[in-house]
């Protein structure tokens, strides 16, 4: 079940929470994973999907998120169908024009800019507010209500969707994020309803209202409606003599015999209603659109950094493994020393190879990182791998080099002969064999395995080798 997700989504978010129920790893593991990819240890979060990805095999069940990911998909696709088609026939009957009466652009405007202006102004302020209030905030909205009756319908019920997957506050700015794109779907359906409309008929556009306005009035208002584009496209902003003509009462059943005489004007309108379609509804929206999805995106990095489990993972992957000391004092046997050995106290930080008889890569990082050193070229040798390859690695090595062999396994031939190798090279200067204990036991050893290691090495007599032992 490896997603191979390496962004923060809502899947990988499901994915990771539904891992930590059922493994978090341990300390040994989660720094072993950390320490080979060091560059991501000021990453927390792609270090956190990266160790996701790793392991999601470990849920034996299905997913939480291909069920909650399908639901979603398969509501959103219906919901924005549901937008776009209602937009659409909105548009169609603001525009609609039977002849007996021009089309009145101040409907059109309520719709394509009033209503969007107010909707965002909520959204804005759903988005400071938190708890109740922005819960409240919410219900203002139809989405809100769709949902809430879709959730009673057979087929809706029928798909397996998580209990509150997410945050109060997480699913405040999905429900935000969300909105927006659907009502950017409607202002698209408002949008081309209008210029089909003005493609496929000839229209008369008009305004009038109650209010005692003034053509002059009305002119200073759709230039200031229209600031945004005025020096783009100067076309699309309404001339006095357009507003004065177009400019209609509702008395009688005919229309004026002036607005007849200029009907070739009247449709000029529709360059102004398309442009604040296009920048009111569909602009600013995709704006307020593009400021959700980074909050839910802030917001989603917050959660998952707060799911439990997590803070745990994070100070282990950051803390090396063990201390250098056994967690009890060690009894050691008394051995008497021979002037002549090769006795090392001191470890140094920094070597040009770091050899693990027995060891993989990732134990031999962790023996490092418990140590404290560093390796320019680390190799594993010995185990599984053949005695050619070992040699070849041997031959590789240069200047001052580190062998961690375990402690409790006296030396063999094999690994004599690839002693041999790097004190024949010239490119070596000193090997150091450094004798660990077992994990468990924090790599203390026991003071008589080391012993059988100094006793060989001596016997050996072999030149620029030493055996560390740190108890000395």
């Amino acid at each position: 079940m490896k997603t191979e997700n390496n962004k923060l989504s809502i899947k990988t978010y499901l994915d990771f929470s539904q891992l930590l129920e059922f493994y978090k790893g341990d300390h040994e593991s989660n720094r072993s994973f950390a320490l080979k990819r060091e560059n991501l240890l000021q990453k927390p979060i792609r270090l956190l999907l990266e160790w996701s990805d790793e392991n999601q095999f470990r849920v034996t069940e299905e997913l939480k998120s291909k069920s909650y990911i399908s639901y979603l998909s398969q509501f959103s696709s219906l919901l924005g169908l549901i937008f776009f088609i209602t937009g659409f026939f909105v548009g169609l009957g603001l525009l609609s024009y039977s002849g007996e009466a021009p089309v009145n652009i101040i409907y059109f405007l309520l719709i394509a800019m009033v209503l969007p202006l107010f909707s965002m102004l909520l959204s804005l302020l759903s988005m400071f507010t938190k708890g109740s209030v922005a819960d409240f905030f919410s219900h203002l909205f139809p989405l809100h209500w769709i949902e809430k009756i879709f959730s009673y319908l057979p087929f809706i019920k029928r798909v397996d969707i998580p209990d509150k997957p997410f945050s109060l506050e997480l699913s405040k700015w999905l429900f935000i994020e969300r909105i927006q794109l659907l009502s950017l779907i409607f202002s698209f359906g408002l949008l081309i309803s209008l210029l089909l409309i003005v493609v496929v008929k000839d229209i008369a556009f008009g305004w009038s209202t109650t209010l005692q306005i003034s053509s002059e009035t009305f002119q200073s208002i759709v230039s200031s409606i229209g600031i945004f584009w005025e020096n783009i496209f100067p076309d699309a902003i309404p001339s006095l003599d357009l507003v004065e003509v177009s400019h209609y009462f509702r008395l009688g059943e005919r229309i004026d015999g002036n607005m007849i005489h200029n009907a070739d004007k009247l449709g000029a309108w529709w360059k102004f209603l398309a442009m604040v379609t296009v920048v009111y509804a569909i602009g600013f929206r995709f704006l307020l659109w593009i400021i959700s999805r980074f909050g839910f995106k802030k917001q989603l990095e917050r959660d998952f950094l707060e799911l439990d489990g997590v803070h745990r993972i994070l100070r282990e992957f950051n803390t090396s493994f063990i201390s250098t000391k056994a967690p009890t004092d060690e009894k050691h046997l008394d051995i008497l020393e021979e002037s002549s050995e090769q006795i090392s106290e001191d470890v140094y930080k920094s070597y040009s190879a770091i050899f693990g008889w027995n060891f993989s890569e990732d134990e031999i990082a962790l023996a490092n990182d418990a140590k404290e050193i560093k390796g320019e070229t680390i190799y594993s040798i010995g185990g599984n791998s053949s005695f050619d390859e070992d040699e070849e690695k041997a031959e590789e090595a240069k200047g001052t080099v580190l062998i961690f062999v375990k402690s409790w396994e006296p030396p063999t031939m094999d690994f004599i002969d690839i002693l041999e190798i790097l004190i024949e090279s010239r490119e070596v200067n000193e090997i150091q064999i450094y004798p660990l204990g077992t994990v468990g036991r924090y790599y203390e050893s026991d003071e008589r395995d080391i012993a059988v290691w100094r006793r060989k090495i001596q016997r050996l007599k072999l030149q620029k080798v030493w055996v560390v032992d740190e108890a000395k």
